[in-house]
């Protein structure tokens, strides 16, 4: 059925809310366009949080799927509420971000900055330092910049209602009512907003993902702050002489590793379920202060013994820090977050990461990886905003995109299998380009340019890069201590 909205709600305010909105206002079809996050500015996960404590309320409820709840509104509206932890509490809702101090950039600008809005050259100290003034690679503060400069130069600014959480997002008699909340002045002020769409940007680092271990929940509730998640991970300073395992095989696990080699106690682990990401292989984990174990199999809450599946073991450990990605979460939408929940992370009941099935009002950008973030929310949002604005081509019919998720779950199960776009960059942006098209005679419209297969080299040199950088950390400390092999 085809799509007409008129006013159409954006959920999140970091990089793809800012070009799903700058691509609703070019497209000059719509009479509301809102915006709306919760967080005191404008940058999503790229906002740097070191100021709020970091902790899981409840692993329990995190490994069982019952973290990250809806709360209740109050039963009449507007209203005014006091703040409250279950309310207002940044590890309870899971409002921190996800950024260390060094974090950076790992995807060359020319493919992960947005056609229209180039990423500025400036370059950290430390990577000047580390990989010359060629490198690919920008501080987070740097992207930030960027992310409030597109909502600033299109004047999109006052488009955006911050510190106001969407709660509750409901279809009612043809509209999506939202419930909405904004923290001001030490106080909860509610209210509700009705629109014809809804953009969903709130991305997917929020909420931590462990693996199933047995006896994860009893030694975390032994040893309180031992086990940590590569999310709440701010600087090396913490760990300093402190013994600590490593869990996992790609980006988080290496930045952590990394991170905190010379800091920790010496050899830090890293402990990996099976093979490393393809893209970077062993080789962030081959520096001679790295011992490789294979996948942790128990963890004894009575003597904090870590037993690993080749049948090695680790005693007195300090931390246990999980670099293991994340899970799915919109409690606001409730029987979406039904879905997740019966499913393994993943976004069920969405056609090729981005239109609801159900009803096409709904749609998603930035909830997929596999590379080409950002560049990837731009074709996202260009075709959503065509979608609701009535202009682009249609959707298949229901039960071509129910198989398209069958399939897809056959074939890669759940998690980053599923949700990853590679390898077939190329085929997923010119499908969203096809639904696209070109924009409408007389309109600002943006247009999207075929796939460039040349991307690729790019995308290819970037992951050179970064491996040319461990490569020299490693032959720094050989040279220093001599050659040693870590442990595979």
């Amino acid at each position: 059925m085809p799509v007409k909205a008129r006013r159409v709600a954006v959920i999140g305010a970091g990089p793809a809310g800012a070009i799903a909105t700058d691509a609703l206002v070019k497209e000059q079809a719509f009479d509301t366009i809102r915006v709306f996050d919760r967080r005191a500015g404008i940058g999503g996960t790229w906002i740097y949080t070191p100021h709020l404590p970091t902790a899981i309320p409840s692993l329990e409820d995190l490994v069982s799927g019952k973290a990250d709840v809806a709360v209740p509104p109050p039963p009449q509206l507007p209203a005014v509420t006091a703040l409250s932890d279950e309310i207002n509490g940044h590890q309870r809702r899971f409002a921190d971000t996800a950024l260390h101090e060094n974090l950076h950039s790992n995807i060359t600008p020319a493919i992960m900055s947005y056609t229209q809005e180039p990423f500025p050259g400036t370059l950290s100290a430390r990577t000047l330092a580390e990989h010359g003034p060629g490198a690919p690679f920008r501080h987070h503060a740097v992207i930030r910049e960027w992310i409030e400069g597109i909502f600033a130069r299109g004047g999109h600014e006052k488009l955006v209602e911050l510190n106001t959480t969407v709660e509750r997002a409901e279809k009612v008699g043809g509209e999506w009512v939202l419930t909405l909340r904004k923290e001001a002045g030490g106080r909860n002020y509610w209210w509700r907003e009705t629109f014809d769409a809804l953009v969903v940007a709130t991305g997917h680092y929020n909420v931590p993902w462990f693996p199933s271990i047995p006896g994860l929940v009893e030694y975390d509730r032994k040893f309180p702050g031992r086990i940590q998640h590569s999310k709440h991970f701010r600087t090396a300073a913490r760990y300093k002489g402190k013994r600590v395992v490593v869990v996992g095989g790609s980006i988080s696990a290496h930045e952590v590793v990394h991170e905190i080699l010379e800091a920790a106690q010496t050899p830090v682990y890293a402990s990996l379920r099976g093979e490393p990401i393809p893209a970077f292989g062993w080789e962030p984990f081959l520096h001679p202060d790295i011992v490789v174990k294979k996948e942790i199999t128990r963890l004894d809450p009575e003597t904090g013994r870590i037993f690993f599946a080749d049948g090695s073991t680790l005693d007195d450990v300090d931390h246990i820090v999980f670099g293991t990605g994340y899970t799915f979460s919109v409690p606001f939408l409730e029987h979406v977050q039904k879905r997740i929940r019966n499913a393994y992370r993943r976004l069920p009941g969405v056609y090729q990461h981005t239109w609801d099935i159900e009803d096409p009002t709904l749609t998603f950008i930035g909830m997929l990886g596999g590379g080409f973030t950002f560049r990837v929310y731009e074709w996202q949002a260009v075709a959503v905003a065509r979608h609701l604005a009535g202009r682009a081509s249609p959707l298949p019919p229901i039960p071509e995109q129910l198989e398209w998720e069958r399939k897809r779950v056959a074939e890669r199960g759940g998690g980053k299998d599923y949700y990853s776009i590679a390898p077939d960059y190329g085929a997923f942006f010119e499908f969203l380009r096809g639904i696209a098209g070109e924009p409408a005679p007389g309109t600002t419209g943006r247009v999207l340019p075929p796939f460039d297969e040349k991307w690729l080299e790019l995308w290819t040199g970037m992951v050179a890069h970064k491996i040319e950088g461990f490569q020299r950390k490693r032959k720094r400390a050989e040279e220093a201590r001599g050659p040693v092999k870590a442990k595979l």
